[in-house]
């Protein structure tokens, strides 16, 4: 019996710890909170529980050390650091977070080492990749080139649950959305290449329609250029986007809660002070204004526009108490969405991923392909979005335990021999992406 160490017991991580203890492997689970690792568990046999500090190394070294692979789902900062245990220890890794640059750099060690570092295991990253690059390898296996590659996903309610005026409700971490929202982006544009400054991310935004999910609003998502080299898309490509899907008013509305200041990260004095006093100070508002009202004039809105009216329907003006005498207003804005766009039970949320390729081919022809991905969490058990990011993770960590991934070193599942059976696998559990191909 294979020994996993799971490291991270949050909102997503409940498929895999399932997937993993029902196919026969003994896991220890791992959070801050020991309560929560054992509800993941449910009393497994095979499963243990434990409270550890990632930011104690010697403890983290020793756990390491005693198990057979390492699943890493906790903040992304911290992979390297677990990583760099794993090659001390010789032990495999699996995450479901972007390839940082610290993580690159161990890829000779890890190559050196025979061990398996597979990266980006998830749904964007992971699912999105994996999609992509079997339909990618297929055109270019029939001799296509392409000219055109635009992939786009999101994590968002049902359509029966979109009951609120963001659209949007948390099926992550609250204020890992905020800090995407503070990146730039770049992408290619028939043949032109695109910058967007952070404060603009929302502003350069287009409507998508997908097919069995509805329109949305589409904007970029960080750098679009280096997965010309990733996904070996060659140098016909005029036109590369990766980008994140919201309904329509997300973007609005996040744009203008920037120029608010409501996404800063400098923490600022707030001790004893309440969300209201805290945002009222932070707007410039007097101490009997209106806050849609201060809250407009900040944006540069009439106070009835939809930004300054979801500031306000979010109670970010309530006179509740705050939780420390630090907090950065992106943070206090993280507090707030929290409480007001979480899921009730019951409710559903859906994550809809498309693709859309298009190649050229010697005879002259050209195929364009879309590939989409749509589906709906159980209303009684996992999100769309545990599901989608948890159990990709998971099936790796099973394939490389059985040697099935002839590869080492830091990858990510860009190659067949991983997206294949993690695919299939997917496929059988109802997690199946669309293609459709036209030909011109």
């Amino acid at each position: 019996m294979s020994s996993i160490l799971v490291l991270g017991a949050g909102m997503v991580a409940g498929p895999l710890v399932r997937d993993l203890l029902a196919h026969g492997h003994r896991l220890t689970v791992t959070s801050l909170v020991q309560a929560d690792a054992a509800r993941l568990i449910g009393g497994h046999p095979a499963g243990t529980p434990l409270t550890v500090d990632l930011g104690d190394e010697a403890a983290l070294g020793v756990l390491v050390a005693g198990h057979d692979l390492v699943v890493s789902l906790v903040p992304y900062a911290f992979h390297p650091l677990v990583a760099r245990h794993c090659l001390a220890h010789r032990k495999h890794l699996v995450t479901a977070s972007y390839v940082a640059p610290e993580m690159q750099a161990l890829d000779t060690d890890a190559r050196k080492a025979g061990l398996v570092f597979l990266n980006e295991l998830g749904l964007d990253p992971g699912i999105d990749h994996m999609s992509a690059m079997r339909v990618v390898h297929d055109l270019q296996g029939r001799g296509g080139v392409l000219t055109s590659f635009r992939s786009c996903c999101g994590g968002l309610p049902a359509p029966e649950a979109n009951d609120n005026p963001f659209g949007y409700k948390f099926s992550w971490s609250p204020r890992g959305v905020l800090l995407a929202s503070r990146n730039g982006a770049v992408y290619l544009k028939d043949g032109r290449e695109v910058s967007v400054a952070p404060e603009r991310l929302f502003r350069d935004m287009h409507l998508l329609h997908v097919p069995g999910g509805g329109d949305f609003e589409a904007y970029p998502n960080r750098d679009s250029l280096a997965y010309r080299e990733i996904y070996g898309l060659g140098d016909g490509l005029r036109t590369l986007f990766r980008g994140t899907l919201r309904n329509p008013g997300w973007c609005d509305t996040m744009f203008h809660l920037r120029q608010a200041g409501l996404l800063d990260l400098e923490p600022q004095d707030c001790a004893g002070m309440t969300r209201g006093a805290y945002v009222r100070r932070l707007l410039g508002a007097g101490p009997s204004e209106d806050l849609r009202t201060a809250a407009a004039r900040r944006m540069g809105l009439c106070p009835q526009a939809l930004p300054p009216s979801n500031l306000a329907w979010l109670g970010l003006g309530d006179e509740v108490p705050l939780a420390a005498d630090r907090l950065a207003p992106l943070d206090v804005l993280g507090e707030a969405m929290l409480a007001k766009l979480a899921y009730a039970p019951g409710e559903r949320d859906m994550v809809v991923m498309h693709h859309e390729f298009q190649a050229r081919f010697p005879d002259g022809h050209e195929e364009r392909v879309t590939s989409s991905l749509v589906a709906c969490g159980d209303p009684c058990g996992d999100t769309a979005m545990a599901r989608t990011v948890s159990l990709p993770a998971a099936i790796a960590a099973r394939l490389i335990l059985a040697g099935r991934v002839p590869l080492y070193g830091v990858l990510r599942p860009v190659h067949p021999e991983i997206y294949r059976p993690v695919l299939d696998e997917l496929a059988g559990l109802g997690i199946v992406c669309t293609e459709e191909t036209t030909t011109f």
